[in-house]
């Protein structure tokens, strides 16, 4: 079963990560857009999720983001994280950068002790704006599945420009400043052929 999730705000949802997580997806809620198109995908494969609406805007997010935390703060309702997730890659939005400012200061204003993270595949890391935005969140959660280039392709399948070396290089920029994850998944190389 695949999940398609609402914009720009959903939530929140009890994470075993994360604890009490309200997530901000800055894809369209119809459908999906990411730099990857992974065969093990919640939101399902690109091409079955096309989008019809535009990603929401700064505005749209900041705005969405501030009603929601002031509702939970009348309900008594504190987040453990505000989580960087969706329907895609959230570092490909255009203004994530200035989201993520946004962020941070609403989340200082409303639940100081929440921390904000970043689900990412990691795609965007080698940009300077993306790599900066990252460094000022406190979950900067990166996925890295392999170091082998054939199999990225076969199960993560870039949708563009991909090099693992370039990544290892972008992640390593943080200076420890990164969690990375990984997906493990049963049988072996010879099996996925």
């Amino acid at each position: 079963m695949t999940v398609i999730y609402p914009s720009p705000i959903f939530g929140p949802v009890h994470s075993r990560r994360l604890g009490v997580s309200l997530g901000v997806n800055l894809m369209p809620a119809d459908g999906k857009i990411c730099t990857f198109d992974c065969i093990y995908c919640e939101c399902g494969l690109n091409a079955e999720r096309p989008v019809r609406l535009p990603r929401p805007t700064r505005e749209e997010v900041r705005t969405a983001l501030q009603h929601k935390l002031e509702e939970m703060q009348a309900a008594g309702t504190a987040p453990d994280v505000i989580t960087f997730a969706g329907n895609g890659e959230p570092t490909a939005h255009p203004q994530f950068p200035e989201i993520i400012a946004d962020t941070l200061a609403l989340r200082n204003r409303f639940f100081p002790n929440a921390k904000v993270s970043v689900l990412s595949n990691a795609t965007r890391t080698p940009n300077e704006e993306v790599h900066r935005a990252l460094m000022t969140v406190d979950n900067n959660i990166q996925k890295l599945d392999t170091v082998c280039p054939d199999y990225i392709q076969r199960i993560n399948r870039p949708q563009g420009h991909y090099d693992v070396a370039e990544i290892i290089k972008a992640l390593a920029a943080f200076k420890g400043h990164v969690i990375v994850q990984t997906m493990f998944m049963a049988g072996t190389d010879a099996e996925r052929r």
